[in-house]
């Protein structure tokens, strides 16, 4: 995939709480907002949210609350949402509490609450624009059928080349090694009350497929104190995240499954000892040390993989790159048309009313 430059902070604790792959839209929403965990969740309705949720987390700062940032995985320098994790609140947009196009409210003002800027649009000047907005949205699904269905081609090449790789895998050698390492950086305390903690895993993207390209947060590798960077020659870093899988199933742990292909695992950080497993090419600019760890997965692998397979798999790589810039320039185009509704909305709403109500709602919110 393609890179470009966005404008993330790096000094937030982001994350993503859903993304665009070869399934579609995928959201992990009811795996990071647990309403057991909450004591409040707005959500709001109507464009702009992210300049809303932007000033809520500006607030929750200045008042010395921490807060974890969702990106938007269409475009990385909006938000989908926020935690203000002393408060246990959360602020999302509408997109994130809908499953299947139907709201999820289950307790409504008791836990839910809606935060509507639809109420401050000139109905009649949308109206002026009505067949622009529907011929925008229009071509907006074409593009993300057509992203998908890119996504899921890509998707088919990195199996067929992980396919190929995983009969040249020296499994023996390889497993022998994840248990030295665990080994050495998981001790008794860290493994004590295993069972106290079984099926507490979280879920949560930290890469994503978009206008952007292919981005990658950093925000475990901030909070990790030993960090293991696993290459991912011919796909074949996801037989170490897998079996690092296997090895803490019952280990209290953040999951960060594959932008590309959920059912892939991109990351594991184990929470209580603070190690993070992360498929990612060597950092040149780091200098390896006890923190730092880097594992190339060509010793794991027979060098007879390249000899026997050279054309076929510089042919399918070849194509799984043109495939991946081209569901990028799909997502490129969706942004220029949300663009082009949002201008559509801005020139259609009372705004003096709007941050009047903003500003209520944001008192309200940090107390």
């Amino acid at each position: 995939m393609a890179k470009k430059t966005n404008q993330i902070n790096k000094s937030r604790k982001s994350y993503f709480a859903c993304a665009n792959t070869c399934k579609g839209f995928v959201n992990l929403f009811n795996t990071i907002y647990n309403s057991k965990n909450l004591e409040k969740l707005y959500i709001i309705k109507g464009l702009g949210e992210s300049v809303v949720l932007n000033e809520i987390a500006k607030k929750a700062e200045e008042k010395k609350y921490s807060v974890d940032y969702y990106l938007c995985p269409n475009d990385m320098d909006y938000l989908n949402g926020v935690i203000i994790n002393e408060l246990k609140t959360a602020v999302i947009s509408e997109k994130l509490y809908m499953q299947d196009s139907v709201s999820m409210l289950k307790y409504p003002v008791i836990l839910e609450n809606i935060i509507n800027l639809n109420d401050f649009y000139d109905e009649k000047k949308l109206f002026e624009q009505k067949q622009d907005i529907y011929d925008l949205n229009s071509k907006k699904i074409e593009y993300n059928k057509l992203a998908y269905k890119f996504l899921k081609a890509a998707n088919e090449l990195s199996e067929n080349i992980e396919e190929i790789s995983t009969e040249y895998i020296y499994y023996e050698k390889l497993n022998a090694f994840i248990d030295r390492i665990i080994n050495k950086t998981v001790n008794e305390k860290h493994l004590h009350g295993l069972e106290k903690n079984k099926n507490i895993d979280e879920y949560k993207f930290i890469n994503s497929i978009s206008s952007n390209g292919l981005a990658e947060l950093t925000t475990f590798e901030k909070e990790a104190k030993k960090i293991f960077y696993i290459s991912n020659e011919n796909f074949s870093g996801w037989n170490f995240t897998e079996n690092i899988i296997k090895r803490f199933s019952n280990l209290c742990k953040v999951i960060c499954p594959d932008a590309l292909n959920p059912k892939k695992i991109k990351a594991i950080y184990l929470k209580n000892p603070q190690i993070l497993f992360v498929i990612k090419n060597k950092d040149l600019n780091l200098n390896y040390d006890e923190k730092y760890n880097f594992i190339n997965m060509e010793r794991f692998i027979d060098k007879n993989l390249k000899k026997d397979n050279k054309q076929k798999l510089r042919f399918i790589q070849k194509c799984y790159k043109s495939i991946s810039d081209e569901t990028v320039k799909y997502f490129d185009e969706i942004k220029k048309i949300n663009n082009s509704i949002n201008d559509i909305y801005k020139n259609a709403i009372n705004t003096i009313e709007k941050n009047k109500y903003i500003a209520l709602t944001i008192k309200k919110i940090i107390s």
